[in-house]
């Protein structure tokens, strides 16, 4: 008996915090006007664009967005690329920060962590990940509560 409500009482802690842990999206990027400066394999850029995205519930985020990168070392690294971008909506601002690896297809796949600043996203943290060209493509964002 004493096992059997451990176990009602563990199963019920663990269905409350898997449900009160994480908001989860999809979302689809439209890059725009981009700035490179520097050579092929040594560069920088800046861009901005917009995305929709799509969360659990069907509720969805119209946002802009301004993305600052660097490439990394031939010999050195990582990533190929590494990205810092601002994603505003009316729902607040976040940050996200990008490694990305250059695929032969000639698109891009990255991985990279959320930082809240201001409105809902405040004081939240998450991860994403996001793959695509010229900034247009699409991603899957998880925000930890």
């Amino acid at each position: 008996m004493k096992n059997a409500v451990k176990i009602a009482a563990l199963a019920a802690i663990m269905t409350y915090a898997s449900a009160a842990q994480a908001e989860m999206a999809t979302y689809v990027t439209t890059g725009g006007e981009q700035t490179v400066t520097g050579t092929e394999t040594m560069f920088g850029s800046m861009q901005v664009g917009t995305s929709v995205a799509t969360y659990g519930d069907g509720s969805k985020r119209s946002e802009s967005w301004t993305c600052i990168g660097a490439s990394n070392p031939p010999n050195s690294k990582v990533f190929d690329v590494h990205f810092v971008c601002d994603l505003n909506s009316d729902a607040g601002s976040y940050a996200i920060n990008f490694g990305c690896q250059n695929l032969p297809d000639g698109s891009q796949g990255c991985v990279g962590g959320l930082q809240g600043k201001s409105g809902i996203y405040k004081g939240k943290v998450g991860a994403t990940t996001w793959a695509g060209t010229g900034g247009t493509g699409s991603g899957t964002i998880h925000w930890k509560d």
